[in-house]
Protein backbone atom coordinates (compact mmCIF):
# COMPACT_ATOMS: atom_id res chain seq x y z
CA UNK A 1 0.00 0.00 0.00
CA UNK A 2 0.61 3.48 -0.10
CA UNK A 3 3.68 5.34 1.98
CA UNK A 4 2.16 8.10 3.98
CA UNK A 5 2.68 11.67 1.95
CA UNK A 6 4.52 13.03 5.18
CA UNK A 7 7.39 10.52 4.27
CA UNK A 8 7.53 12.07 0.53
CA UNK A 9 7.15 15.32 1.77
CA UNK A 10 10.21 15.15 4.03
CA UNK A 11 12.49 13.83 1.05
CA UNK A 12 11.76 17.21 -0.66
CA UNK A 13 12.63 18.88 1.91
CA UNK A 14 16.21 17.01 2.41
CA UNK A 15 16.55 17.16 -1.34
CA UNK A 16 15.77 21.46 -0.83
CA UNK A 17 18.32 21.53 1.78
CA UNK A 18 21.43 20.04 -0.34
CA UNK A 19 20.84 22.33 -3.01
CA UNK A 20 20.69 25.58 -0.81
CA UNK A 21 24.09 23.71 0.30
CA UNK A 22 25.45 23.41 -2.46
CA UNK A 23 24.38 27.01 -3.55
CA UNK A 24 25.94 29.15 -0.60
CA UNK A 25 29.61 28.19 0.36
CA UNK A 26 30.89 28.48 3.37
CA UNK A 27 33.29 31.41 3.46
CA UNK A 28 36.84 30.97 3.79
CA UNK A 29 36.26 27.39 2.37
CA UNK A 30 37.41 26.83 -1.34
CA UNK A 31 37.55 24.22 -3.75
CA UNK A 32 35.74 20.55 -3.22
CA UNK A 33 35.47 21.39 0.33
CA UNK A 34 33.30 24.43 -0.20
CA UNK A 35 30.60 22.68 -2.28
CA UNK A 36 30.48 19.36 -0.50
CA UNK A 37 26.50 18.45 0.45
CA UNK A 38 25.07 18.49 3.73
CA UNK A 39 24.70 14.80 4.48
CA UNK A 40 21.23 13.12 4.02
CA UNK A 41 18.90 13.15 7.21
CA UNK A 42 18.59 9.22 8.26
CA UNK A 43 14.82 9.74 9.06
CA UNK A 44 13.83 10.15 6.27
CA UNK A 45 15.04 7.18 4.25
CA UNK A 46 13.39 5.19 7.13
CA UNK A 47 10.52 2.63 6.40
CA UNK A 48 7.34 3.89 7.97
CA UNK A 49 5.41 1.30 10.17
CA UNK A 50 1.66 1.02 9.99
CA UNK A 51 0.06 2.30 13.38
CA UNK A 52 -1.18 -1.09 14.07
CA UNK A 53 -3.91 0.76 15.64
CA UNK A 54 -5.55 3.95 16.35
CA UNK A 55 -9.06 5.68 15.28
CA UNK A 56 -8.14 6.01 12.07
CA UNK A 57 -7.18 2.49 11.97
CA UNK A 58 -10.43 1.02 13.72
CA UNK A 59 -12.82 3.30 11.47
CA UNK A 60 -10.98 1.97 8.48
CA UNK A 61 -11.81 -1.78 10.02
CA UNK A 62 -15.59 -0.30 10.02
CA UNK A 63 -15.75 0.94 7.04
CA UNK A 64 -14.19 -2.58 5.49
CA UNK A 65 -17.40 -4.00 7.52
CA UNK A 66 -19.97 -2.60 5.58
CA UNK A 67 -17.73 -3.12 2.42
CA UNK A 68 -17.89 -6.82 2.95
CA UNK A 69 -21.51 -6.30 3.84
CA UNK A 70 -22.19 -5.23 0.36
CA UNK A 71 -19.73 -7.62 -1.42
CA UNK A 72 -19.19 -11.38 0.18
CA UNK A 73 -22.81 -10.62 2.21
CA UNK A 74 -24.41 -10.23 -1.27
CA UNK A 75 -22.69 -12.57 -2.95
CA UNK A 76 -23.48 -15.66 -0.34
CA UNK A 77 -27.01 -14.35 -0.36
CA UNK A 78 -27.00 -16.07 -4.06
CA UNK A 79 -28.38 -19.46 -2.79
CA UNK A 80 -31.75 -17.98 -1.86
CA UNK A 81 -31.93 -16.53 -5.09
CA UNK A 82 -31.29 -19.63 -7.05
CA UNK A 83 -34.09 -21.57 -5.10
CA UNK A 84 -36.48 -18.72 -6.15
CA UNK A 85 -34.52 -18.66 -9.46
CA UNK A 86 -34.91 -22.53 -9.81
CA UNK A 87 -39.33 -22.48 -8.79
CA UNK A 88 -40.73 -19.22 -9.39
CA UNK A 89 -39.09 -16.51 -11.25
CA UNK A 90 -37.16 -18.92 -13.88
CA UNK A 91 -38.08 -22.61 -13.83
CA UNK A 92 -37.68 -23.49 -17.30
CA UNK A 93 -33.64 -23.07 -16.49
CA UNK A 94 -31.65 -25.97 -15.58
CA UNK A 95 -29.85 -25.42 -11.95
CA UNK A 96 -26.17 -25.24 -13.88
CA UNK A 97 -27.78 -22.70 -15.88
CA UNK A 98 -28.87 -20.38 -13.07
CA UNK A 99 -25.55 -21.27 -11.47
CA UNK A 100 -23.78 -19.32 -13.76
CA UNK A 101 -25.51 -16.10 -12.19
CA UNK A 102 -24.05 -16.59 -9.20
CA UNK A 103 -20.64 -17.85 -10.27
CA UNK A 104 -20.25 -14.50 -12.72
CA UNK A 105 -21.03 -12.12 -9.67
CA UNK A 106 -18.74 -14.05 -7.10
CA UNK A 107 -15.75 -13.76 -9.78
CA UNK A 108 -16.16 -10.71 -10.15
CA UNK A 109 -16.00 -9.92 -6.93
CA UNK A 110 -12.56 -11.53 -6.96
CA UNK A 111 -11.11 -10.74 -9.79
CA UNK A 112 -11.73 -7.02 -10.40
CA UNK A 113 -9.74 -6.53 -7.59
CA UNK A 114 -6.81 -7.26 -10.21
CA UNK A 115 -7.59 -3.69 -11.55
CA UNK A 116 -8.78 -1.94 -8.24
CA UNK A 117 -6.06 -3.17 -6.03
CA UNK A 118 -3.13 -1.20 -8.06
CA UNK A 119 -5.34 1.52 -8.58
CA UNK A 120 -5.47 2.01 -4.80
CA UNK A 121 -2.27 1.80 -4.17
CA UNK A 122 -1.92 4.64 -6.72
CA UNK A 123 -4.24 6.44 -4.56
CA UNK A 124 -7.17 6.35 -6.36
CA UNK A 125 -9.10 4.90 -3.31
CA UNK A 126 -12.13 7.80 -3.68
CA UNK A 127 -12.95 7.37 -7.20
CA UNK A 128 -13.15 3.22 -6.81
CA UNK A 129 -15.27 3.12 -3.68
CA UNK A 130 -17.74 6.19 -4.89
CA UNK A 131 -17.97 3.99 -8.46
CA UNK A 132 -18.36 0.41 -6.47
CA UNK A 133 -20.88 1.37 -4.27
CA UNK A 134 -22.76 3.05 -7.04
CA UNK A 135 -22.64 -0.19 -9.00
CA UNK A 136 -23.50 -2.47 -6.35
CA UNK A 137 -26.31 -0.54 -5.38
CA UNK A 138 -27.80 0.15 -8.91
CA UNK A 139 -27.71 -3.44 -9.78
CA UNK A 140 -29.85 -4.51 -7.09
CA UNK A 141 -32.07 -2.08 -7.84
CA UNK A 142 -31.94 -3.14 -11.57
CA UNK A 143 -32.70 -7.03 -10.42
CA UNK A 144 -35.67 -5.98 -9.00
CA UNK A 145 -37.27 -4.98 -12.42
CA UNK A 146 -35.81 -8.00 -14.13
CA UNK A 147 -37.98 -10.67 -15.81
CA UNK A 148 -35.92 -12.52 -17.96
CA UNK A 149 -32.36 -14.56 -17.97
CA UNK A 150 -30.82 -12.60 -19.50
CA UNK A 151 -31.87 -9.38 -17.01
CA UNK A 152 -30.69 -11.05 -13.84
CA UNK A 153 -27.49 -12.04 -15.55
CA UNK A 154 -26.37 -8.84 -16.48
CA UNK A 155 -27.82 -6.99 -13.34
CA UNK A 156 -27.06 -9.54 -10.79
CA UNK A 157 -24.05 -11.28 -12.37
CA UNK A 158 -22.47 -8.47 -14.15
CA UNK A 159 -23.62 -5.03 -12.48
CA UNK A 160 -23.75 -6.16 -8.58
CA UNK A 161 -20.83 -8.32 -9.07
CA UNK A 162 -17.86 -5.84 -10.67
CA UNK A 163 -19.60 -3.06 -8.45
CA UNK A 164 -18.70 -5.51 -5.36
CA UNK A 165 -14.99 -6.41 -6.70
CA UNK A 166 -14.56 -2.81 -7.25
CA UNK A 167 -14.91 -2.29 -3.61
CA UNK A 168 -13.71 -5.84 -1.98
CA UNK A 169 -9.82 -5.79 -2.96
CA UNK A 170 -9.24 -1.97 -1.67
CA UNK A 171 -10.86 -3.08 1.90
CA UNK A 172 -8.38 -5.93 2.50
CA UNK A 173 -5.59 -3.64 1.17
CA UNK A 174 -6.35 -0.82 3.51
CA UNK A 175 -6.98 -2.02 6.57
CA UNK A 176 -3.46 -4.04 5.83
CA UNK A 177 -1.70 -0.89 5.74
CA UNK A 178 -2.75 -0.04 9.00
CA UNK A 179 -1.36 -3.12 11.09
CA UNK A 180 0.68 -4.90 11.75
CA UNK A 181 0.76 -7.65 14.74
CA UNK A 182 -2.81 -7.39 14.79
CA UNK A 183 -3.72 -7.50 11.05
CA UNK A 184 -5.11 -10.63 10.84
CA UNK A 185 -7.16 -10.23 13.79
CA UNK A 186 -8.66 -6.67 12.13
CA UNK A 187 -9.18 -8.06 8.60
CA UNK A 188 -11.48 -11.19 10.83
CA UNK A 189 -13.65 -8.06 12.10
CA UNK A 190 -13.82 -6.15 9.13
CA UNK A 191 -14.99 -9.40 7.22
CA UNK A 192 -17.95 -10.33 9.79
CA UNK A 193 -19.60 -7.91 7.59
CA UNK A 194 -19.87 -10.58 4.66
CA UNK A 195 -21.78 -12.93 7.53
CA UNK A 196 -23.88 -10.16 9.03
CA UNK A 197 -24.69 -9.79 5.62
CA UNK A 198 -25.41 -13.15 4.80
CA UNK A 199 -27.77 -13.60 7.61
CA UNK A 200 -29.99 -10.57 6.79
CA UNK A 201 -30.69 -10.45 3.20
CA UNK A 202 -31.45 -13.74 3.46
CA UNK A 203 -34.09 -13.57 5.86
CA UNK A 204 -35.01 -10.49 4.34
CA UNK A 205 -35.70 -12.10 0.81
CA UNK A 206 -37.09 -14.83 2.37
CA UNK A 207 -39.99 -12.65 4.48
CA UNK A 208 -40.68 -10.42 2.15
CA UNK A 209 -41.49 -11.96 -1.09
CA UNK A 210 -44.42 -13.62 -0.29
CA UNK A 211 -45.86 -10.85 1.27
CA UNK A 212 -44.47 -7.87 -0.92
CA UNK A 213 -43.21 -9.66 -3.92
CA UNK A 214 -39.80 -10.46 -5.24
CA UNK A 215 -39.18 -6.63 -6.37
CA UNK A 216 -39.96 -5.08 -3.43
CA UNK A 217 -38.01 -7.60 -1.60
CA UNK A 218 -35.00 -7.09 -3.55
CA UNK A 219 -35.65 -3.05 -3.26
CA UNK A 220 -35.40 -3.25 0.26
CA UNK A 221 -31.97 -4.98 0.20
CA UNK A 222 -30.69 -2.34 -2.10
CA UNK A 223 -32.28 0.32 0.20
CA UNK A 224 -30.00 -1.49 3.26
CA UNK A 225 -26.97 -1.18 0.81
CA UNK A 226 -27.49 2.18 0.02
CA UNK A 227 -27.45 2.70 3.86
CA UNK A 228 -24.62 1.21 4.41
CA UNK A 229 -22.82 2.76 1.60
CA UNK A 230 -23.06 6.50 2.97
CA UNK A 231 -20.93 6.37 6.14
CA UNK A 232 -18.53 4.04 4.53
CA UNK A 233 -17.86 6.58 2.07
CA UNK A 234 -17.52 9.26 4.50
CA UNK A 235 -14.94 7.45 6.19
CA UNK A 236 -12.94 6.62 3.75
CA UNK A 237 -13.17 9.63 0.87
CA UNK A 238 -12.63 12.02 4.04
CA UNK A 239 -9.21 12.76 2.32
CA UNK A 240 -7.86 11.70 -0.61
CA UNK A 241 -6.02 8.37 -1.02
CA UNK A 242 -2.12 8.12 -0.29
CA UNK A 243 -0.02 7.18 -3.41
CA UNK A 244 3.04 4.87 -3.41
CA UNK A 245 6.10 5.79 -4.06
CA UNK A 246 6.74 4.43 -7.38
CA UNK A 247 3.79 3.44 -9.83
CA UNK A 248 3.59 -0.05 -10.44
CA UNK A 249 2.20 -2.07 -13.43
CA UNK A 250 -1.65 -3.37 -12.92
CA UNK A 251 -0.27 -6.94 -13.01
CA UNK A 252 3.32 -8.14 -12.24
CA UNK A 253 3.53 -11.54 -14.23
CA UNK A 254 7.05 -12.03 -12.89
CA UNK A 255 5.08 -12.73 -9.56
CA UNK A 256 3.20 -15.55 -10.69
CA UNK A 257 6.77 -17.31 -11.69
CA UNK A 258 7.88 -16.95 -8.26
CA UNK A 259 7.58 -20.66 -6.75
CA UNK A 260 5.87 -19.42 -3.20
CA UNK A 261 3.41 -17.26 -4.90
CA UNK A 262 2.64 -19.23 -7.65
CA UNK A 263 1.66 -22.57 -5.71
CA UNK A 264 -0.17 -20.18 -3.24
CA UNK A 265 -2.02 -18.88 -6.22
CA UNK A 266 -2.96 -21.81 -7.82
CA UNK A 267 -4.01 -23.44 -4.03
CA UNK A 268 -6.32 -20.70 -4.18
CA UNK A 269 -7.95 -21.99 -7.43
CA UNK A 270 -8.61 -25.24 -6.12
CA UNK A 271 -10.06 -24.07 -2.57
CA UNK A 272 -12.48 -21.79 -4.17
CA UNK A 273 -13.44 -24.00 -7.10
CA UNK A 274 -15.40 -25.95 -4.53
CA UNK A 275 -15.64 -23.12 -1.51
CA UNK A 276 -19.26 -21.96 -3.31
CA UNK A 277 -20.64 -24.99 -4.14
CA UNK A 278 -22.12 -25.55 -0.33
CA UNK A 279 -23.03 -22.27 -0.28
CA UNK A 280 -25.34 -22.32 -3.63
CA UNK A 281 -26.93 -25.60 -2.87
CA UNK A 282 -27.63 -26.00 0.46
CA UNK A 283 -30.95 -24.39 0.51
CA UNK A 284 -31.69 -26.83 -2.62
CA UNK A 285 -30.31 -29.80 -1.19
CA UNK A 286 -32.07 -29.32 2.14
CA UNK A 287 -35.24 -29.18 -0.01
CA UNK A 288 -34.80 -32.01 -2.09
CA UNK A 289 -32.62 -34.36 -0.30
CA UNK A 290 -33.44 -34.16 3.43
CA UNK A 291 -37.05 -33.19 2.37
CA UNK A 292 -37.35 -29.98 4.69
CA UNK A 293 -39.69 -27.10 4.23
CA UNK A 294 -39.22 -24.45 1.82
CA UNK A 295 -38.41 -21.75 4.30
CA UNK A 296 -36.54 -24.16 6.73
CA UNK A 297 -34.31 -24.64 3.50
CA UNK A 298 -34.00 -20.46 3.65
CA UNK A 299 -33.10 -20.60 6.88
CA UNK A 300 -30.13 -23.06 6.86
CA UNK A 301 -28.17 -20.36 4.54
CA UNK A 302 -28.90 -17.90 6.82
CA UNK A 303 -27.91 -19.85 9.81
CA UNK A 304 -24.77 -21.36 8.29
CA UNK A 305 -23.76 -17.66 7.06
CA UNK A 306 -24.08 -16.87 11.01
CA UNK A 307 -21.33 -19.33 12.35
CA UNK A 308 -19.51 -17.45 9.65
CA UNK A 309 -19.27 -14.98 11.82
CA UNK A 310 -17.29 -17.44 14.04
CA UNK A 311 -14.83 -17.92 11.73
CA UNK A 312 -13.75 -14.95 10.68
CA UNK A 313 -13.12 -14.17 14.04
CA UNK A 314 -11.82 -16.75 16.49
CA UNK A 315 -9.07 -18.60 14.77
CA UNK A 316 -7.15 -15.13 14.43
CA UNK A 317 -7.84 -14.60 18.56
CA UNK A 318 -5.41 -17.12 19.28
CA UNK A 319 -2.51 -14.42 17.61
CA UNK A 320 -3.79 -12.09 19.88
CA UNK A 321 -3.19 -14.27 22.72
CA UNK A 322 0.53 -14.75 21.99
CA UNK A 323 0.34 -18.38 20.33
CA UNK A 324 2.45 -19.02 17.34
CA UNK A 325 -0.09 -19.65 14.98
CA UNK A 326 -0.06 -17.85 11.35
CA UNK A 327 -2.94 -17.37 8.94
CA UNK A 328 -1.22 -19.99 6.54
CA UNK A 329 -1.53 -22.20 9.26
CA UNK A 330 -5.05 -21.68 10.19
CA UNK A 331 -5.26 -22.11 6.16
CA UNK A 332 -4.14 -25.01 5.59
CA UNK A 333 -5.87 -26.93 8.70
CA UNK A 334 -9.05 -25.14 7.96
CA UNK A 335 -8.56 -26.73 4.25
CA UNK A 336 -7.70 -30.08 5.60
CA UNK A 337 -11.05 -30.04 7.61
CA UNK A 338 -13.26 -28.61 4.60
CA UNK A 339 -11.88 -31.88 3.23
CA UNK A 340 -13.99 -34.08 5.35
CA UNK A 341 -16.76 -32.11 5.91
CA UNK A 342 -17.25 -32.06 2.20
CA UNK A 343 -16.77 -36.32 1.99
CA UNK A 344 -19.02 -36.40 5.30
CA UNK A 345 -21.59 -34.13 3.07
CA UNK A 346 -22.29 -37.23 1.24
CA UNK A 347 -24.04 -38.94 4.65
CA UNK A 348 -26.83 -35.45 5.80
CA UNK A 349 -30.01 -36.88 5.12
CA UNK A 350 -31.89 -35.84 8.26
CA UNK A 351 -33.13 -32.36 9.40
CA UNK A 352 -30.73 -32.36 12.49
CA UNK A 353 -27.59 -33.49 10.72
CA UNK A 354 -28.32 -30.91 7.85
CA UNK A 355 -28.19 -28.17 10.46
CA UNK A 356 -25.01 -29.19 12.15
CA UNK A 357 -23.21 -29.32 9.31
CA UNK A 358 -24.42 -26.49 7.84
CA UNK A 359 -22.71 -24.84 11.07
CA UNK A 360 -19.39 -27.12 10.41
CA UNK A 361 -19.61 -25.47 6.94
CA UNK A 362 -20.28 -21.88 7.63
CA UNK A 363 -17.30 -21.25 10.37
CA UNK A 364 -14.99 -23.16 7.98
CA UNK A 365 -16.42 -21.18 5.34
CA UNK A 366 -15.69 -18.00 7.42
CA UNK A 367 -11.90 -19.10 7.94
CA UNK A 368 -11.37 -19.62 4.16
CA UNK A 369 -12.32 -16.30 3.11
CA UNK A 370 -10.16 -14.37 5.30
CA UNK A 371 -7.06 -16.35 5.82
CA UNK A 372 -6.06 -15.95 2.08
CA UNK A 373 -5.76 -12.16 2.34
CA UNK A 374 -3.78 -12.23 5.96
CA UNK A 375 -1.55 -15.08 4.31
CA UNK A 376 -1.03 -12.55 1.32
CA UNK A 377 0.35 -10.55 3.36
CA UNK A 378 3.74 -12.48 4.65
CA UNK A 379 6.97 -11.52 3.79
CA UNK A 380 6.94 -14.59 1.51
CA UNK A 381 4.14 -13.67 -0.31
CA UNK A 382 3.87 -10.24 -0.93
CA UNK A 383 7.77 -8.14 -0.10
CA UNK A 384 6.97 -4.94 0.93
CA UNK A 385 3.29 -2.92 2.52
CA UNK A 386 3.54 -1.30 -0.95
CA UNK A 387 2.92 -4.21 -3.36
CA UNK A 388 0.17 -5.66 -1.16
CA UNK A 389 -2.72 -3.98 -3.16
CA UNK A 390 -1.68 -5.43 -6.40
CA UNK A 391 -0.70 -8.93 -4.99
CA UNK A 392 -3.98 -9.18 -2.77
CA UNK A 393 -5.90 -8.62 -6.40
CA UNK A 394 -3.65 -11.27 -7.98
CA UNK A 395 -4.16 -14.21 -5.76
CA UNK A 396 -7.80 -13.30 -5.93
CA UNK A 397 -8.26 -13.24 -9.48
CA UNK A 398 -6.59 -16.47 -9.68
CA UNK A 399 -8.85 -17.91 -6.89
CA UNK A 400 -12.07 -16.30 -9.07
CA UNK A 401 -11.60 -18.59 -12.35
CA UNK A 402 -12.13 -21.63 -9.43
CA UNK A 403 -15.31 -19.46 -8.25
CA UNK A 404 -16.29 -19.31 -12.17
CA UNK A 405 -16.43 -22.61 -13.07
CA UNK A 406 -17.05 -24.36 -9.78
CA UNK A 407 -20.81 -24.82 -8.85
CA UNK A 408 -21.75 -24.60 -12.66
CA UNK A 409 -19.56 -28.21 -12.40
CA UNK A 410 -21.60 -29.11 -9.32
CA UNK A 411 -24.43 -28.32 -11.20
CA UNK A 412 -23.91 -30.29 -14.57
CA UNK A 413 -22.39 -33.46 -12.25
CA UNK A 414 -25.87 -33.03 -9.68
CA UNK A 415 -29.06 -34.64 -10.67
CA UNK A 416 -31.28 -32.24 -8.75
CA UNK A 417 -34.82 -34.00 -10.42
CA UNK A 418 -33.83 -37.17 -8.66
CA UNK A 419 -31.63 -35.87 -5.47
CA UNK A 420 -28.78 -37.07 -6.27
CA UNK A 421 -25.61 -34.57 -5.24
CA UNK A 422 -22.74 -37.57 -4.36
CA UNK A 423 -20.96 -36.65 -7.74
CA UNK A 424 -20.77 -32.50 -6.35
CA UNK A 425 -20.05 -33.69 -3.58
CA UNK A 426 -16.92 -35.90 -4.21
CA UNK A 427 -15.53 -33.58 -6.61
CA UNK A 428 -15.68 -30.32 -4.19
CA UNK A 429 -13.69 -32.83 -1.73
CA UNK A 430 -11.34 -33.98 -4.41
CA UNK A 431 -10.21 -30.20 -5.48
CA UNK A 432 -10.09 -29.37 -1.28
CA UNK A 433 -7.67 -31.71 -1.18
CA UNK A 434 -5.69 -30.73 -4.01
CA UNK A 435 -5.81 -27.31 -2.18
CA UNK A 436 -4.20 -28.55 1.09
CA UNK A 437 -1.45 -30.62 -1.11
CA UNK A 438 -0.14 -27.40 -2.52
CA UNK A 439 -0.33 -24.94 0.44
CA UNK A 440 2.37 -27.30 1.71
CA UNK A 441 5.23 -25.28 -0.26
CA UNK A 442 3.97 -21.80 1.11
CA UNK A 443 3.58 -23.04 4.69
CA UNK A 444 7.35 -24.54 4.61
CA UNK A 445 8.19 -21.31 3.53
CA UNK A 446 6.85 -18.97 5.89
CA UNK A 447 7.97 -21.31 8.92
CA UNK A 448 11.40 -21.18 7.57
CA UNK A 449 11.02 -16.87 6.97
CA UNK A 450 9.74 -16.73 10.49
CA UNK A 451 12.57 -18.77 12.02
CA UNK A 452 15.29 -16.78 10.41
CA UNK A 453 13.52 -13.51 11.76
CA UNK A 454 13.73 -15.33 15.00
CA UNK A 455 16.92 -16.45 14.78
CA UNK A 456 18.27 -13.06 13.51
CA UNK A 457 16.03 -11.47 16.29
CA UNK A 458 17.91 -13.43 18.87
CA UNK A 459 21.52 -13.03 17.71
CA UNK A 460 20.78 -8.99 17.78
CA UNK A 461 19.65 -8.80 21.36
Amino acid sequence: MAVDTEASGSNSSAGDFEKESQAEPIPGKLGKESQTPAAPVPATTAPIQPPNGGIEAWLFVLAGFFIFMNSWGISSTFGAFLAHYRTELLPDKSSSTLSWIGSVQSTLVTIVGILTGPLTDRGYLRPVMIVGHFMVVFGMFTISLSTEYYQVMLAQGFCVGFGAGTINIPAFAIISSKFTTRRPFALGCASTGASIGGIIFPIMFRKLTPSVGFGWAVRSIAFVNLGVTIPTLMILCRKPGTRAPKARAVMDPRAFREPIFGTFVIALFFQFLAYYIPLFYITTYAIVKVDTTEDFGFYLLAISNAASFFGRTLPYMLGLLGLPITPIQILIFWDAVGIVLLFSWTAVSSTGGMVVWSIAWGFLSGVLVTAPAASTSHPTLSPSLDVIGARLGMSWATAAVGVLIGAPIAGALADVAKADFVNAQAFSGAVMAAAVILLVVPLVAAHKFNAKQKAEAAASS
